[in-house]
């Protein structure tokens, strides 16, 4: 399971991070919120996949 967050930097963008190593720098906060959400729900999925294919 993945958990991701965010976190603003000092230039006005917002960096989206997680614990797997996943990381990207967006424009602002909201951008960087919804690309953490979106990586969350993409992992759960391919986990969901994975434990009904094995």
């Amino acid at each position: 399971m993945c958990y991701a967050d965010t976190t603003e930097n000092p230039d006005g963008t917002a960096t989206a991070h997680c614990y797997c190593g996943w990381s990207n720098t967006y424009p602002d906060h909201d951008t960087a919120d919804a690309a953490a959400a979106t990586h969350i729900r993409d992992a759960e999925a391919a986990e969901a996949e994975f434990a009904a294919t094995h």
